[in-house]
């Protein structure tokens, strides 16, 4: 007989649950949805402080034990792999204490902490306890990214001249309490792109250089910076705009021998040919146009999850990527004295 997972979540807001009911999403949208949709896993426990979204959720995982109280279900439960999903904020008392529970495994929605002191207690005990944590990037996970990430290292557009990211969010980019709440651009969205650009280049954006800020109205509206790496030869420029009346996520890949533009939605390649506007010239056609395809983010993080736990893989998002990902941003936040107020 296979074994099956015990199972159990905190935090049934959006990302722990009301994302199934979003029609436009690819599905799984949602942790309990995703954990539900695998059969080596058993949801056994669900937990959130608002008794009428647990009335909801138990409507839909009928098996599923509810608790309005997260230290009660850890205590009554025997949990194999405990999902965190609750408001940054609250991220380091909740992690903390499951981890004295010793689950196989926490899976820990991004960002790790609000900031790195909560970060690094985090890490400190889980290396105590010898409880492994999934940061879930869910870029990380996307097949699109994974297959990037392949193409990439393939060269299949030759060697890499640069890289232009831009990140467009509703929030400000900073304020001055967005280290005790996360509710800001940087906190809760840049970790997501400094995050997969780490992941796909293998460089370290712990050294930024700021080009410009733009304020606007006393509010940091824009920020540029671009990276140079002694581990490669290209630079990374990198917008970061808040304020915006949508939410913008892309990467511009220039090679030597073609481009890739990804983003949300998109994910085209092209490449050089023989030009069919000049005579003895190169331009570049779209070769390739993956943008309709099916992501898996969801399917693939709880995999990685499962074969974690069965020995096959190591995990895709660790708690040092994530940690990674929260140094970057803390040292854009301190390069420049304006983000300090």
């Amino acid at each position: 007989m296979v074994k099956k997972y015990r199972s159990g979540i905190i935090g049934l807001g959006r990302i722990g649950f009301l994302f199934q009911f979003d029609k436009k999403r690819e599905q799984p949208a949602s942790h309990s949805y995703a954990l539900f949709k695998n059969k080596r896993i058993s949801i056994v426990a669900g937990c959130d402080s608002d008794q009428e979204r647990l009335n909801k959720w138990k409507s839909f995982y009928k098996k599923s034990k509810t608790y309005l109280s997260y230290e009660n279900m850890l205590k009554e439960e025997d949990l194999d792999i405990v999902t965190i999903a609750v408001n940054e904020k609250s991220h380091l008392e909740i992690t903390l204490n499951t981890i004295e529970k010793k689950p196989k495994l926490i899976i820990l929605e991004k960002p790790v902490a609000v900031n790195l002191k909560d970060a690094y207690l985090i890490k400190e005990k889980s290396e105590k306890y010898n409880v492994p944590i999934l940061v879930n990037h869910p870029r990380r996970y996307s097949n699109h990214y994974i297959n990037l990430k392949k193409i990439l290292e393939n060269k299949e557009i030759g060697e890499i001249h640069s890289v232009i990211a831009s990140l467009w969010s509703g929030l400000k980019i900073w304020k001055k309490d967005c280290s005790i709440n996360g509710n800001c651009s940087l906190i809760h969205d840049g970790t997501h792109i400094i995050d997969i650009i780490q992941y796909l280049f293998n460089i370290d954006l712990s050294s930024p250089n700021i080009d410009k800020i733009i304020k606007k109205d006393e509010d940091l509206d824009s920020i540029f910076l671009h990276y140079n790496s002694d581990m490669s030869p290209y630079v990374v420029y990198l917008e970061i705009s808040g304020n915006k009346k949508y939410f913008g996520f892309d990467i511009d890949i220039r090679g030597s021998l073609g481009r890739i533009i990804i983003g949300n939605g998109y994910f085209k390649i092209y490449k050089r040919d023989k030009s069919k506007l000049y005579s003895n010239f190169y331009s570049l056609y779209k070769k390739f146009d993956y943008s309709n395809k099916k992501l898996k983010y969801f399917s693939n993080m709880i995999d990685n999850a499962v074969n974690f736990l069965d020995g096959k893989e190591k995990i895709f998002s660790t708690l040092d990527d994530g940690i990674k990902s929260l140094e970057s941003i803390y040292k854009i936040v301190e390069k420049d004295s304006l983000f300090l107020y």
